[in-house]
C-alpha cells in the first residue's frame, strides 16, 4: 500500500522554522504548502508525505524508543532522493 512506502521515506531534518514542500515542483508536484517544525515531532506534508524535523530537536527525537518514519536514509528502494524535492527555479523542468 502506498501509506507503507510513505512510512519508509526517512526524515528531512532542516535548521529553520518552517519548511516548504511543493513535491518537486513544476507538474510533477503539489501545491506549495509550509510546515511549521518547531515542535519536538516529526511532521510531514498533507500532500505527499516527507517528513520534516528541526535538527535542534533531533537528540530528543532519537532518544524515544520508535517513530512512524526512519531517521536516517536506510538505502530502501522507495527513499525519494533528497535533490528531486529541492526546487530548481526552472519552470517545467524535468527532474
Amino acid at each position: 500500500a502506498a501509506i507503507e512506502l510513505i512510512h519508509k521515506q526517512p526524515v528531512r531534518w532542516v535548521k529553520e522554522r518552517t519548511v516548504k514542500c511543493d513535491g518537486g515542483g513544476g507538474p510533477l508536484g503539489h501545491p506549495r504548502i509550509f510546515i511549521n517544525v518547531d515542535r519536538p515531532q516529526i511532521c510531514w506534508c498533507t500532500y505527499c508525505g516527507l517528513p520534516y524535523a528541526k535538527e535542534s530537536n533531533r537528540k530528543m527525537l532519537e532518544s524515544l524508543p520508535s517513530t512512524s518514519y526512519p531517521l536516517e536514509p536506510t538505502g530502501h528502494e522507495a527513499e525519494v532522493p533528497k535533490g528531486y524535492q529541492s526546487n530548481t527555479g526552472k519552470p517545467l523542468e524535468q527532474r
